[in-house]
């Protein structure tokens, strides 16, 4: 029996961590993206001290300008296939289907990207701002690249569904380190140049992005076989789901994007536009919290009634804890760090906080209803939001600049999470009425 028991000791024991393993994984996922979120915080703080510092608050607001056009071109055109791309990839077991699918979505990627560049070469060459501000050679040169934009919406929107944390992670991470050391060397070589700073920046920018973008794709290894028979599904999926959200999107995120441009309309250079910017990027750690755990859940998320309520008020309590924290250190960082040039972006992080942190919140139950299908939910939500913030952008930007812009961000977010939450308590009511 002595040599019984410890064999017998062993086995239970071996047991009992492997469930515990399997019970935690979510839990490892959820620590992983948030480590390389929590990473991903100061590259991108200290990149953006360096880029101010290079560029002055004029440039830098034409850098963020920029920026918002193609993310604004992509919510327009990418047409919901991405989140069909979603659909079909929460609803996969197989992993050489899997592999098939994220084929046929570069196929698709292509073609938007295709129709979305035509757009943006006309754009640069009757849009009166543009050509006022002095930009159009610079967005000209741009648009050959402009698919890497896509490709961001590409791997945020498949990987999670996919639960393919891992490789999600690179995708957040990679391309701000590869940033951040390339401001490092332009800080370093080109501190003192006195041609077109802006290009260096973009240039360096768009490499970047490029080199790791390409690495991410080859540890896909998308297959492109039974390619009709994937475009079908896909298209299919978009048809009963994707564009649903889309319509949705078009309302919400791209108004949201507009946001950016519609200070750069009403000012007569876009300073104001890298202050907003300035802001929501010191304020934008407050989504990830309610995004990550959101994000590694999504796919558990399909198969329950209900999202469990400890993990509702962890989110909760942990977001506020940061809310907090980033209201007490905004001031003295801004004065350190950037100078009285960006003074302005102190109160304006103040207003944009709390709308950040009510749009992760809201972001959080959007996940569940997403991995329940429920696109038109997300739609009608999307729309009610859009139309909101457009409505607060026209009334408070032409008079208040990106003061009013920030408010805006504000109102939107208490909106988005009010209708996430009456939405969720609805489809969990159904849930329990139909087992």
């Amino acid at each position: 029996m002595a040599t019984e028991k410890p064999g017998l000791s062993t086995r239970i024991t071996k047991k009992i961590f492997s469930k515990r393993y399997l019970e935690n994984k979510r839990f490892k996922q959820v620590m992983a993206l948030s480590m390389v979120n929590v990473i991903g915080i100061p590259l991108s703080i200290v990149s953006s001290m360096i880029i101010t510092r290079f560029l002055g608050p004029e440039s830098y607001g034409d850098f963020k300008f920029l920026l918002n056009v193609f993310n604004l071109a992509v919510v327009i055109f990418s047409f919901g296939f991405f989140q069909a791309g979603n659909r079909a990839l929460v609803l996969n077991h197989d992993l050489m289907k899997g592999k098939e699918y994220y084929g046929a979505m570069l196929i698709i990627l292509s073609i938007l990207f295709i129709i979305m560049s035509i757009f943006l070469i006309s754009y640069a060459f009757f849009d009166n701002n543009i050509n006022e501000k002095g930009l159009r050679n610079t967005l000209i040169f741009i648009i050959p690249f402009s698919w890497i934009f896509l490709l961001v919406v590409y791997f945020e929107v498949l990987f999670q569904a996919d639960n393919k944390i891992k490789l999600l992670a690179n995708s957040r991470l990679y391309p701000k380190l590869g940033f951040f050391i390339s401001v490092l060397i332009i800080y370093s070589f080109f501190l003192n140049y006195t041609g077109n700073k802006l290009q260096i920046i973009l240039g360096f920018f768009l490499i970047t992005q490029i080199l790791v973008f390409i690495y991410i794709i080859y540890k896909i290894n998308p297959s492109f076989k039974n390619l009709n028979t994937r475009m079908r599904e896909i298209f299919y999926y978009n048809k009963t789901y994707g564009f649903n959200v889309y319509l949705g999107s078009l309302f919400s995120v791209g108004f949201a994007q507009l946001t950016g441009i519609l200070i750069s309309y009403f000012a007569k250079d876009n300073s104001g536009v890298g202050y907003f910017s300035l802001a929501a990027t010191i304020a934008s750690p407050l989504s990830f919290i309610p995004n990550v755990i959101a994000t590694t859940h999504y796919k558990d998320f399909s198969t329950s009634k209900n999202i469990p309520r400890k993990l509702i008020w962890v989110t909760i309590l942990i977001s506020a804890s940061a809310l907090l924290l980033t209201l007490l250190l905004v001031s003295p960082f801004i004065n350190i760090f950037y100078g009285q040039e960006f003074h302005p972006v102190i109160s304006l992080t103040y207003i944009v906080s709390f709308g950040i942190i009510l749009s992760g919140l809201a972001d959080f139950f959007n996940r569940f209803l997403g991995a329940h299908g429920k696109g038109g939910a997300l739609r009608n939500s999307s729309f009610l939001v859009g139309l909101s913030t457009m409505a607060f952008n026209l009334i408070l930007i032409p008079r208040f600049g990106e003061t009013g812009a920030a408010c805006t961000l504000f109102f939107s977010g208490l909106i988005y999470l009010s209708s996430m939450s009456w939405y969720y308590r609805k489809l969990i009511i159904s849930l329990k009425d139909f087992n």
